[in-house]
């Protein structure tokens, strides 16, 4: 009989369904198993769906994008990977993307979002896929390709994945500008290991002029500045779309400094070249206007004594009293060459020689014009020749 009932509770008991206060009549330690268990399934789940979320092809596509409509050039930045590049930094991509651009244009929504792939190479590191978007209040639907690469790994099976931006930046983009002026390209100064040897320009009629190879730019907008010495520094916003080579060959104009250093040397030389001949001093009172080339001291100074011959002493009739009342000069550039148009304004007094001896003082006054040509030795500017 005893048996009969035990038979009959077990079958009640596998027969009945079972419930949740049953899970508290197991014992402690299949409780904690159970719970374990099903919390480590549960953060499983969560960390794959996480990974999934944050660290799949798909997803720095959609930031790519939505960065590119939104203008938000940081952020599309951090979406790609550039190579190791001078030129290539996260301040000029934003200043050659966000020139011109208005911050108060409203950024479109992205709708109904699509990536295909298209195809993978052998290693799977790349892939490309067809991107298909439409934007909200755009009737026609948006298509691209782009090209995803897997980076390093980030945890457990996942990847960081980067957009190849191969339509961002140029290769190898040539720019010419005068030859001895310092080149500035987005407030970079171009360096001498970025000029193209000699040889390599033969398709390139270079006189007078240098040649760089800048060996990555993005397409955009640049500034350029070309400095030379003396003169007043040209610049210009340009935009680069490929390796068209490029020119900025401008006629610098001399800045206001330099006009007037030019035009004060000229100025002193002349009044102590007349008050040196006047007293017939050495010509070393002025030898160190003119520049040290011996052809050039040599001129000067045969020019020196031979003013100093027409000056008049106790025996001899010349000048004896020489005022230059004003000086106006005017210089410019030409052919790189500093030029000084010199005006002299002179009041003079003379003694001529009558007959036997008698003698007369005339009094004259006039304007002489010279034609200098100025050079620049060692930071000094130096008279190079006159006519």
């Amino acid at each position: 009989m005893r048996e009969e009932e035990q038979k009959k509770r077990r079958a009640f008991h596998f027969s009945r369904k079972p419930q949740w206060s049953d899970f508290f009549l197991l014992p402690m330690w299949m409780r904690m198993l159970a719970v374990s268990a099903v919390t480590l399934l549960i953060l499983t789940s969560v960390f794959f769906m996480a990974g999934n979320y944050l660290y799949y092809p798909q997803k720095v596509a959609r930031d790519y994008y939505e960065a590119m409509l939104s203008g938000d050039w940081n952020r599309m930045y951090d979406c790609c990977r550039f190579p190791e590049a001078q030129f290539l930094s996260r301040k000029n991509f934003v200043n050659a993307m966000s020139y011109g651009t208005s911050e108060k244009e409203e950024t479109p929504e992205i709708k109904n979002y699509r990536m295909r792939k298209k195809e993978t190479d052998e290693s799977g590191g790349t892939r490309t896929y067809t991107v298909n978007y439409t934007l909200q209040g755009v009737s026609e639907a948006q298509s691209d390709t782009v090209k995803i690469a897997r980076g390093n790994q980030v945890m457990g099976p996942f990847y960081e994945w980067y957009i190849v931006p191969a339509d961002l930046y140029v290769e190898d983009v040539e720019i010419t500008v005068p030859e001895g002026a310092d080149l500035y390209v987005d407030s970079v100064r171009i360096l001498e290991q970025y000029e193209k040897e000699a040889e390599s320009q033969e398709s390139i009629s270079v006189g007078g002029e240098t040649v760089y190879e800048i060996p990555y730019l993005f397409v955009g907008y640049h500034t350029v500045r070309i400095h030379e010495k003396e003169r007043t520094d040209y610049r210009e916003i340009f935009y680069v779309e490929d390796d068209t080579p490029l020119e900025f060959l401008p006629e610098l104009k001399l800045n206001d400094s330099t006009g007037k250093d030019i035009a004060d040397l000229v100025e002193d030389a002349v009044q102590d070249f007349c008050e040196a001949g006047m007293k017939k001093d050495s010509y070393s009172k002025i030898r160190n206007y003119f520049s040290g080339e011996d052809d050039v001291q040599e001129k000067a100074k045969q020019a020196f004594e031979e003013f100093c011959r027409g000056v008049a002493d106790d025996e001899n009739t010349g000048l004896v009293n020489l005022t230059v009342t004003n000086i106006d000069t005017t210089v410019s550039n030409t052919d790189g060459t500093m030029n000084a148009e010199v005006s002299i304004s002179y009041a003079a007094e003379r003694v001529e020689s009558r007959f036997f001896f008698f003698y007369r003082t005339v009094t004259e006054s006039g304007t002489e014009t010279l034609d200098l040509q100025i050079g620049s030795r060692g930071g000094e500017w130096k008279i190079q020749s006159w006519s």
